[in-house]
Order: C-alpha cells, then sequence, then structure tokens
C-alpha cells in the first residue's frame, strides 16, 4: 500500500499553527470516544509541533464545509524511524479517512528514503488505542504489524508525594533555562540508549521541546553527580493533567534508587502547583525495567496503545546502533 485517495467531498492540506485548536478538538474527542482519561488542549498540540515543519510534515483533511475532521504529524528520526500519528474524528469515521492518513504517512517515508543513512532501515510506525478495534484491523488490511505495546500510566495526587530519598553522590537541582540545556541533552540521550526503538535525537530537536509552552522549570527535576547529569524527570502540563514526556537514568547511576527520586521530586512540583492527575507513556516491555519503576512510584496503567510498523526497506537499526 503505497497510497489512496482521498475520499470525495474532502479535501487536505498541510497544517498551520492557526490549526492547533481544530486538531485539539479532534484528540480530546477521541480521548474521549476511548474513555481515555485525558482532554488534549491546543497548548498541547503547539508543544507536539514545536519539533515538527509544518509544511512538509503535517497534514489535516477538511469537510466540504471547511471544517477540519481528521489530522496527521509526522515525527521523523532521521528518515530512518518514520513515526506518524493521526486522528479522525469520530463523527467521521467510516468514510476511509483513517486508510488516506496511513496512505499518507507511508509514502511521505517513501518519498523521502534516499534522505536516509544509505545502510539504514526505513520504518513506518504508527501508535493506536489497543481498544479501537477498527484501527487494528486497518493497520492489519494496510500490511503493518503489531510489534509491542506502550502503556500510558496515571497517578492521582491525592495527597503529598513523600520526599525523595537521593542516592549518595547526588546532588538534586532545578533546571535553569539558558544554563542546563547541553548537560540535560547529553543526559537523556545517554539514559535513552536502551530504549527500544528510538534512534539519537539532535540538540536543535531538543530545544524545541524545551521551548514549549507546557514547559515550566519548576517541573524538571534534576540529579547531578558532580558536573554530570545522573538523571532527569521532565515535567510539563498537558490540558487539566501533568505530563513528563521524559524520565532517564544514566546507566551507571541505576538500580540505586535514583529514578524513583526523581519521579517523587517531580510529583512532588505537580502536587505543589495543584496538579493532581499525572501521565507519562511507558513501553511495556522495557529493557530498563521503567514499568516496575513507575508501579513502585504509585501509578498505574490508565491506558493501552498497540504499535504497528512496516518496513519499508531493510538495513542497520539505528536505535540498535546507538544502543552499543
Amino acid at each position: 500500500m503505497s497510497s489512496s485517495a482521498l475520499p470525495e467531498g474532502f479535501r487536505s492540506r498541510p497544517a498551520t499553527m492557526d490549526d492547533a485548536a481544530a486538531v485539539a478538538r479532534i484528540v480530546a474527542a477521541c480521548e474521549a470516544a476511548y474513555d481515555l482519561g485525558t482532554h488534549t488542549s491546543e497548548t498541547d498540540v503547539r508543544d507536539d509541533w514545536q519539533g515538527i515543519d509544518l509544511d512538509d510534515e503535517s497534514l489535516v483533511v477538511e469537510d466540504a464545509d471547511g471544517v477540519i475532521v481528521a489530522s496527521c504529524d509526522i515525527v521523523n528520526r532521521h528518515y530512518s524511524a518514520v513515526s506518524a500519528y493521526g486522528y479522525v474524528h469520530p463523527d467521521s469515521e467510516g468514510q476511509g479517512l483513517g486508510r488516506y492518513l496511513v496512505a499518507w504517512a507511508e509514502q511521505w517515508a517513501r518519498d523521502r528514503m534516499d534522505r536516509a543513512r544509505a545502510d539504514a532501515q526505513v520504518v513506518v510506525r504508527h501508535y493506536v488505542n489497543a481498544n479501537n478495534a477498527g484501527a487494528l484491523e486497518l493497520f492489519a488490511n494496510c500490511g503493518y504489524a503489531h510489534v509491542r505495546n506502550t502503556f500510558v500510566m496515571a497517578i492521582e495526587l491525592d495527597a503529598a508525594p513523600p520526599a525523595p530519598e537521593w542516592p549518595d553522590g547526588i546532588t538534586a537541582g532545578v533546571y535553569r533555562p539558558g544554563v542546563d540545556e547541553r548537560a540535560i541533552y547529553e543526559a537523556v540521550e545517554d539514559a535513552f540508549r536502551d530504549t527500544w526503538g528510538r534512534p539519537p535525537s539532535t540538540f536543535e530537536r531538543f530545544m524545541q521541546f524545551a521551548k514549549g509552552e507546557g514547559v515550566q522549570p519548576e517541573l524538571w527535576a534534576l540529579a547531578w553527580a558532580g558536573e554530570e547529569v545522573a538523571g532527569v524527570c521532565l515535567g510539563t502540563v498537558a490540558g487539566e493533567h501533568g505530563w513528563i514526556p521524559t524520565v532517564g537514568v544514566r546507566r551507571a547511576w541505576r538500580r540505586k534508587g535514583l529514578g524513583l527520586a526523581l519521579l517523587r521530586a517531580c510529583f512532588t512540583a505537580y502536587y505543589q502547583r495543584g496538579v493532581s492527575d499525572v501521565r507519562l507513556s511507558v513501553d511495556a516491555q522495557s529493557l530498563t525495567g521503567a514499568t516496575r519503576l513507575y508501579e513502585r512510584a504509585g501509578m498505574r496503567v490508565a491506558s493501552n496503545f498497540a504499535l504497528y510498523a512496516k518496513t519499508l526497506r531493510e538495513g542497520v537499526d539505528l536505535s540498535e546502533e546507538a544502543s552499543q
């Protein structure tokens, strides 16, 4: 499958920042339809789009009245691991829009395959709610294979979290904008070498994330070992809940309680701000035992997403290469 016609009566175009509110309504409607307990806001969408070239890496679909009813955007890692995030408003399902978005993302990757490293594997990935039977069937029919699952885990902060207990040799700190970015980036890249399917990222992409509207310096917990960041827990505000996109501990500091301390420091910052619902996502088969860590911190599985993938070109898996 490399192409699919846009259903009659619809038209597509690249997204613009002015479309963030409309796309947020679509995502929120999908969240409500599957009772995910989250509510994506315009700010969340704007933050997600910080690292995206909207003219090239996004798409919205409008109906005959000019109302946006579907969207898709690309997270591109070296044109090797291409993740597509597509949404169709529940009221517009069953008209072929989902198939169109899947085909658009796949064609996007095929058209740019020559930009990937010559020996690199090229894979397209999609995450879909595991309870969305129609979407699961769509990906199977389009030649995508179920690879693994990702959990969204949550905690309700009804009372003050336990105080963090920092390992010997660690100094706790908060994020200092304009000072700590390089050290944090290096720590994240080192910590995420063991994360499945994640090729190295760039400092520029990290800086785009750090400038997001939902980023609050007091919600970033840092663990310093001398002049080096040993671990991070980077919190943001997403709508009415907290979202932690990054928790990472460098290999040399694992199995010492640092991950739990970082989470508790971050939870405390949320609690002090009056944010009671905090969430994050984790690979259900994490090699670092992250799921067990989050359970020890008091989190529970709130929703389950299935990862479907298609290999467009065989070659070197850059994420495995980075873990060496």
